[in-house]
């Protein structure tokens, strides 16, 4: 027999429609924003510590590419896929020319706090089918609006992470909702009392809260967002560097430039520079 009593308005009070109910199951909205996948052929590939707010997904095509993180060399093989989470620190080395399929992606601001490492999957033959999709779609790529095929590929690859990866994620929910909003509104000029705010929190509570559970103060954590965005920006579009500045509420190309240099050790035109 139900319970009458469990039955809940799933529209908000005073609305004009009528929807009631049992919410028997409520999950989180999940993100998978592909910013670029390509195949490359590289005769070299020496990146010094880099360090980028997006994952990548490597699928070697043949040998020769290695991945270094904290001392630690990682061959990459055919018939292996890689992930590296975002804001993981890492160089790469060529033993001889080799080639690779890759995609940068995001899957949204909690997702994107995974684990740093380098994570490696043996690709199925229902992956490869995927993969050799793709493939024939770069062969005409004036008629392909939509690959969606490569955000089935990388939901294939990111469901195989281990739980360990998303253990950063286990934040007080305040802090969660204070870092929701920040990420959502990146071209205001926020101030701390905002976000307070919208956490339900004093200013002092939120930057005490925000040293307990992350180590660095809410509107630190806001200028990370910001230059995160700007980089995705920088990286994957045209857009000026001028036109990026005032879309991540980074008030100006001066101070844009100065934040890059002090957090990101790179010039807005240099950090574009790389991804060429």
């Amino acid at each position: 027999m139900s319970n009458t009593s469990a039955i809940l308005s799933v529209v908000p009070v005073g609305s004009a429609h009528r929807v009631q109910g049992h919410r028997s199951v409520a999950l989180p909205g999940v993100t998978v924003d592909i910013l670029t996948t390509r195949k490359i052929e590289l005769q070299q590939w020496e990146l010094r510590r880099l360090n980028d707010p997006y994952w990548r997904l490597y699928w070697p095509m043949q040998d020769g590419g290695v991945v270094e993180i904290d001392g630690v060399s990682t061959v990459l093989k055919p018939g292996t896929v890689y992930l590296i989470p975002p804001r993981t620190t890492f160089s790469t080395t060529t033993r001889r020319p080799f080639s690779k399929w890759y995609c940068h992606f995001n899957l949204g601001p909690a997702a994107d706090r995974a684990s740093p490492g380098i994570y490696a999957f043996s690709a199925t033959a229902a992956h490869k089918t995927m993969l050799n999709e793709l493939i024939k779609l770069g062969a005409k790529p004036q008629s392909v609006r939509f690959p969606w095929v490569s955000i089935q590929l990388v939901s294939e690859f990111v469901k195989k992470l281990p739980a360990s990866v998303w253990e950063q994620q286990r934040l007080d929910a305040r802090v969660l909702r204070a870092m929701e909003f920040m990420n959502q509104h990146l071209g205001l000029k926020l101030t701390a009392d905002q976000i307070a705010r919208h956490a339900g929190l004093s200013v002092r509570n939120l930057n005490h809260l925000f040293k307990e559970e992350v180590n660095q103060p809410p509107m630190r954590i806001l200028l990370d967002y910001r230059l995160d965005e700007a980089c995705r920006l920088l990286r994957h579009t045209d857009d000026s560097i001028e036109a990026i500045a005032e879309t991540c509420g980074l008030v100006n190309r001066h101070y844009f430039s100065r934040m890059l240099r002090q957090y990101r050790n790179a010039s807005p035109a240099a950090y574009r520079e790389e991804s060429l």
